[in-house]
């Protein structure tokens, strides 16, 4: 488990290093990506290629996305969603008690709810799920929001 010491932006490339290792280590083939612009996507898509995963990214809303990082991540066969253009079994409710870890946490376990839902990964084996820049975590995710396990915290801000 890694704590950064500030949250934001600056961490992305530390988040993927050590997201990278994990998969590795693990064997876990599938990642999911928040990304509301498509900065943490596209770094993702370069900084992961090589391993031979699937990234799925949700994003919040189509208009905001650069259209050409949906492109390249179409292009390459990975799946991408909008979470404003698609019903969530991911109670309102929950948002509070994940936001007590961290932002980050929150995101990374309704991205994980929402991708299996729309059928981005599968149910049966464990994701990274990146919520923002610098969290990052280890689930096993199911398109019932009641039956998600989150196995393993990988970093998050302190």
């Amino acid at each position: 488990m890694t704590y950064f010491e500030t949250e934001g932006r600056g961490n992305i490339d530390r988040t993927l290093e050590l997201v990278k290792r994990i998969a590795e280590e693990l064997g876990i083939k599938q990642i999911v990506i928040a990304s509301t612009t498509g900065f943490t996507a596209e770094k993702a898509l370069d900084a992961l290629t090589d391993l031979g995963v699937s990234l799925s990214v949700v994003g919040t809303e189509r208009s905001r996305f650069a259209s050409d990082v949906l492109t390249k991540l179409e292009a390459a066969g990975h799946g991408v969603c909008f979470s404003r253009e698609v019903p969530s079994d991911y109670p309102d409710t929950a948002s509070p008690a994940f936001r007590r870890f961290s932002q980050g946490v929150k995101v990374a376990v309704q991205i994980a709810v929402i991708a299996a839902e729309k059928k981005l990964v599968s149910t049966e084996d464990d994701v990274i799920s990146i919520g923002k820049w610098d969290t990052a975590l280890i689930v096993k995710p199911s398109d019932k929001f009641a039956e998600l396990k989150v196995r393993e915290l990988i970093c998050m801000p302190r």
